[in-house]
């Protein structure tokens, strides 16, 4: 079961619950896939017309790599294996699922506030 205060989400995936998370480790990794920073995969995620399947996918393999460390090492890079889970779960709940797991690991200034650790770690 996902943990929230670790920015976990779970997907539901037919009769399997997977853990969604963006760690340091899956943004690296994510980094490393579409080679350019973090902050331009989240700027371009904000805009509904340069979100693609492809993009999607991606995002989910980089979720999942803390969970399943050896979906690093499948078919295709373990994309294939993210992309049947994408089918599998549906779209839009897995868009919902990823979206929550990124912005979790990007608390926002207003939820530090009400958290004495993560306001600590703001400043």
């Amino acid at each position: 079961m996902a943990n929230p205060h670790k920015g976990q989400v779970d997907l539901k995936a037919g009769d399997k619950t997977y853990t969604l998370s963006f760690s340091i480790n899956a943004m690296c990794e994510l980094e490393a896939h579409f080679d350019e920073p973090i902050t331009k995969i989240a700027a371009r995620l904000q805009e509904p017309d340069s979100v693609s399947m492809t993009n999607i996918r991606a995002l989910l393999w980089a979720a999942l790599i803390d969970g399943l460390p050896e979906i690093k090492s499948g078919p295709n890079g373990g994309l294939d294996f993210a992309g049947q889970l994408l089918s599998e779960a549906g779209v839009p709940e897995a868009m919902d699922a990823l979206g929550r797991a990124f912005a979790s690991a990007f608390p926002s200034e207003a939820s530090a506030k009400g958290n004495p650790r993560k306001a600590a770690r703001a400043s």
